[in-house]
């Protein structure tokens, strides 16, 4: 049986019995609902609910009432080739054996039918066998809130009248009707999920054919870890993930380590000094900080998968008397945190709608720019041609001259006014005002072209790759030693130990020089 393999049954508490019933039952909102059974009238969970309702105002208690309970059980995918009805009916008997209490439960796949899972509501009360009825002996007064109050006064007005929501039952009414005897403390338990888990995985197991399949309750203070549910629309959905691929990495390594000849106990050692003790310490000093305990697993499943290095590099070592391998070399063991999984980057940002903006809005001020040179150019036309005039003014008989000086600086202004009232088309043809505006509106494109510029920066640059961490184990024995215990155990040296020895040799010999054409080797 895969040690991971495990069962899933969660408890929920309901705040809306009726209308959670009416959800898990429902064709019209469950697109893949096979069966529903439940063996009550849909009559009793209004009762249900009514009965909670006056019971938790009577208390006073502050929060949210609790109406009734739901176990979700998930179900091996084979199980959806047996009769949908028979399944549903046969995991509620389960449940049924033991609680004589009102239950719905409806067999469903989620939309991408890779999770085929039962839902079972059930009410924490049993019914009574005969209703209790309580009379009043007195007239009895209750406030907005339904909760009883010593008198009438409590509930009138300034003006003498009966407060809106108030009520006054005379003597003799019945002010309270029970339907059902006290909740089951039994619920309220750790327990009663602990044993569910267990019965709900029993009896799958009694009908699961593929051995494969067969599901084992996670046995907490063992040396696995167990994974988290990610529920529907999590915010925390991808930090969850996270740290479930850790958390299957540990797993994964404890086989290892196990198959490799670890012990349980060596094991459930390395989980205390590397996961118990640090998450114990990290809560002490910092409070519960998921960023904190993702590197608290990162590091123990690197040492952990340096652990199973450690054992096979050992597998045939030499032992002393207490078992413990001799090494006759340092060995340097890879101890590097496990890196989290690769979040994926979706789609490279794309930039094009923010460069075609700053384009558009480039060509518009390129057109502004072009006009003003052309305005400032017939102003100097103008100065060129007063100052000439000027001149001219000064002289005799250039009365022609002057004349069509004057007409040539009137055409000019004429033109330049021309000019200027083009310039004033120019944004208004594209929506705005004033030059103002638009460079304005260039500042923001051209900001928002460099936001989505780092980020495709961002896109582009490589996943920043961990340092490698590394545990050296020092040798505990010189190899003379080794040699010389393999001598009088006649155990053979591996090529290995041969070839390092040839090398030492050879490297002790005096060495020889050679000349060849003058060069010295």
């Amino acid at each position: 049986m895969n040690r991971r393999n495990h069962s899933f049954v969660m408890e929920s508490k309901l705040h809306d019995v009726k209308g959670r019933v009416d959800y898990i039952s429902s064709p019209k909102r469950q697109e893949n609902l096979y069966a529903v059974f439940s063996n009550v009238e849909g009559s009793y969970w209004n009762l249900l609910a009514e009965q909670n309702q006056q019971d938790f105002t009577k208390s006073g208690t502050e929060g949210t009432c609790i109406e009734a309970r739901e176990l979700i059980i998930m179900l091996p995918p084979s199980l959806i080739d047996y009769d949908h009805e028979i399944l549903l009916k046969y995991i509620t008997s389960k449940f049924l054996e033991k609680y004589d209490v009102g239950c719905c439960a409806a067999l469903h796949h989620n939309k991408s039918k890779t999770n085929l899972h039962i839902h079972l509501i059930f009410s924490e009360r049993e019914i009574q066998q005969e209703v209790e009825r309580k009379i009043a002996s007195r007239n009895m007064f209750y406030n907005e809130k339904g909760k009883h109050v010593r008198t009438k006064k409590e509930i009138l007005d300034e003006g003498g009248n009966l407060r809106s929501g108030c009520k006054i039952i005379k003597k003799g009414e019945v002010y309270e009707t029970n339907f059902f005897q006290p909740k089951k403390e039994e619920f309220k338990s750790h327990a009663f999920l602990e044993n569910m888990k267990q019965v709900m995985t029993d009896a799958i197991n009694e009908i699961v054919q593929d051995e494969n399949e067969k599901l084992q309750v996670f046995q907490k203070g063992g040396p696995y870890l167990a994974t988290k549910k990610i529920g529907k629309n999590n915010p925390k959905e991808a930090e969850i993930r996270a740290d479930n691929y850790l958390r299957q990495e540990w797993n994964r390594n404890v086989d290892r380590a196990l198959l490799t000849g670890a012990s349980e106990v060596e094991v459930m050692m390395a989980k205390q000094s590397q996961i118990d003790e640090p998450v114990a310490e990290s809560l002490r000093d910092y409070g519960q900080d998921p960023k904190l305990f993702t590197g608290i697993l990162q590091k123990a499943v690197g040492y952990l998968r340096g652990f199973v290095e450690f054992l096979r590099e050992t597998k045939y070592c030499d032992r002393d008397s207490e078992g413990n391998p001799l090494i006759d070399h340092d060995m340097r063991i890879d101890i590097t945190p496990e890196p989290l999984p690769a979040k994926s980057k979706g789609e490279r940002p794309s930039s094009e709608k923010q460069e075609a903006e700053v384009m558009r809005l480039q060509q518009i001020l390129n057109k502004m720019k072009k006009q003003e040179q052309k305005i400032y150019a017939i102003e100097q036309a103008i100065v060129k041609l007063e100052k000439d005039l000027k001149e001219v003014k000064k002289k005799w008989f250039h009365r022609k001259e002057q004349k069509e000086l004057e007409g040539k600086i009137d055409a000019k202004k004429v033109q330049l006014e021309k000019a200027k009232a083009a310039l004033d088309l120019i944004p208004a043809q594209y929506g705005y005002q004033n030059a103002l505006e638009v460079t304005k509106a260039m500042k923001t494109a051209r900001a928002e072209l460099k936001k989505v510029q780092q980020a495709q920066k961002v896109w582009d640059s490589p996943e920043p790759k961990q340092e490698k961490m590394y545990l050296t184990i020092p040798a505990n024995i010189p190899n003379v030693e080794k040699q010389e215990m393999q001598k009088s155990t006649g155990q053979k040296r591996s090529i290995h130990e041969r070839l390092e020895e040839k090398k030492q040799i050879v490297e002790q010999q005096p060495k020889k020089k050679k000349q060849r054409n003058g060069m010295e080797l």
